[in-house]
């Protein structure tokens, strides 16, 4: 009796069960669903930013993957206008409107706390991509304080 209402109930266990299918695309669909034309590269960036003291503004860095010296890397990445001033926005989401004026778009954000597991806060950092065609379009239309420079 056991083993006839084990079969009946393994019956009904497989007849219930239903697995997913896997649809496989041909690599011309997959560009076609990303939207991304084949000489088309996406590109990656880094957003933090720096809280100004007694102040509700923040300054914003912006790192592509430049070189830079780690003794200067977040201040050269600032975002500046065009006589070299540091921007000064709202808060990141400010900023990220800013930049999606040129085309960057957001991928996902992250927070390194600061010091022990007890205390609240951390530097914020967001992800952000462009598709571009040259890498040259990369900071069309903001410029950082090391271009200005230059």
């Amino acid at each position: 009796m056991k083993k006839i209402a084990l079969l009946l109930t393994m019956m009904m266990a497989s007849a219930i069960v239903n697995a997913q299918e896997i649809t496989q695309l041909a690599p011309a669909q997959i560009t076609e669903i990303e939207s991304i034309s084949p000489d088309t590269k996406r590109v990656y960036a880094q957003l933090s930013c720096e809280q100004q003291l007694f102040s509700s503004k923040v300054k914003v860095a912006i790192d592509f993957g430049q070189s830079t010296s780690w003794l200067t890397s977040m201040s050269e990445s600032m975002l500046v206008d065009q006589n070299g001033k540091e921007i000064k926005f709202n808060s990141m989401i400010d900023a990220m409107n800013y930049l999606c004026q040129f085309g960057w778009r957001f991928a996902q954000a992250y927070v390194i706390p600061h010091g022990n597991k007890d205390s609240i806060g951390g530097n914020v950092y967001w992800i952000l991509y462009k598709d571009v065609n040259d890498y040259s379009q990369i900071t069309e239309g903001f410029t950082t304080r090391r271009q200005h420079k230059n």
